[in-house]
């Protein structure tokens, strides 16, 4: 079972997507990981020490070395982006993508908090191919974003879920898909002869329909 996001008013049942978060981003469950995730650190302990350690390891989990990507060696493709000034809206961090990588992803999130109508700092995006994320990182990552004179630095890391399957599966079912369509998960075309590739389609619909999940 997927556990949701913290603060009671984020957007659905995001569970645990992302690398652990600090204080206020909330606890997170587990998830079994895709034969591409990287696999799963065991959950926190109470030992302050052991705790350093354990963040330590998770932070090595989901690091993005692009050499690794290079090689060939790690396979992964969906990416958390995190630091997002809150005032970016889902139109706006899609058109900052856009500029250079429209095409290369399948799969974007924007999580909002509902009460106050911003992001909540960070998002998930899937690349179409691993090396399609070295661009991207060398594009983004430990860079001021441009809008807003923000001071936030972005950061980014591996998500828990990875690829298109796994976040089609995490998301249908869940009450989220009938919220504002600005707040929900966007799926995107694959086209090889490229005339469509980068267009919106359509999330599937739900697979139990009589047991949407909050």
């Amino acid at each position: 079972v997927l556990g949701s996001m913290a603060g009671g008013h984020m957007g659905g049942d995001m569970g645990v997507m992302g690398m652990g978060m600090n204080a206020g981003m909330g606890s997170m469950g587990s998830l079994r990981a895709d034969n591409r995730s990287g696999g799963r650190l065991s959950r926190r302990t109470t030992d302050p020490s052991a705790e350093a350690e354990r963040k330590v390891q998770q932070e090595k989990l989901y690091a993005v070395d692009l050499e690794k990507i290079a090689r060939g060696e790690d396979r992964r493709t969906t990416l958390m982006v995190k630091n997002i000034p809150n005032k970016y809206t889902q139109k706006m961090l899609l058109a900052t993508i856009d500029e250079y990588f429209r095409g290369m992803y399948d799969f974007f999130y924007l999580p909002i908090d509902f009460k106050n109508k911003c992001n909540v700092g960070y998002a998930f995006i899937n690349l179409v191919l691993p090396v399609h994320i070295i661009p991207l990182v060398q594009r983004f990552n430990h860079k001021k974003w441009e809008r807003f004179n923000s001071e936030k630095v972005c950061h980014i890391s591996y998500a828990r879920i990875q690829g298109r399957a796994a976040l089609v599966q995490h998301f249908q079912n869940s009450s989220l898909m009938h919220e504002d369509k600005r707040c929900r998960p966007i799926l995107f075309t694959l086209d090889d002869a490229g005339d469509q590739a980068g267009d919106q389609e359509p999330f599937p619909v739900p697979s139990t329909p009589s047991s949407l999940t909050g």
